[in-house]
């Protein structure tokens, strides 16, 4: 992505490109696969909750038969009912 994409995302969003940057990205596809980018690796893990870290606190994917279908640093691709999806801050 080039950083004038990114500058533009930046400037719609009201937030400087630096901070743009360090957030996580989450998606949902069909209910059934969440793609999560940015994120700063496992916190917990079961068929039913799986939790990230993230810059800001953390993404936690709610399901049953959840699977994690492919991980790499900073990027991960979890697969099953997807029931919901939480990001918070850690408090």
């Amino acid at each position: 992505m080039s950083n004038s994409f990114l500058q533009c995302i930046a400037d719609i969003c009201g937030d400087e490109l630096a901070t743009l940057a360090r957030e996580s990205k989450c998606s949902v596809y069909g209910g059934k696969t969440v793609v999560i980018e940015g994120h700063k690796g496992i916190v917990d893990y079961s068929a039913d909750k799986l939790t990230f870290a993230s810059p800001h606190g953390f993404i936690i994917v709610n399901g049953e038969g959840l699977r994690i279908r492919h991980l790499e640093k900073n990027f991960a691709v979890i697969v099953g009912k997807i029931i919901s999806l939480e990001v918070n801050n850690g408090k």
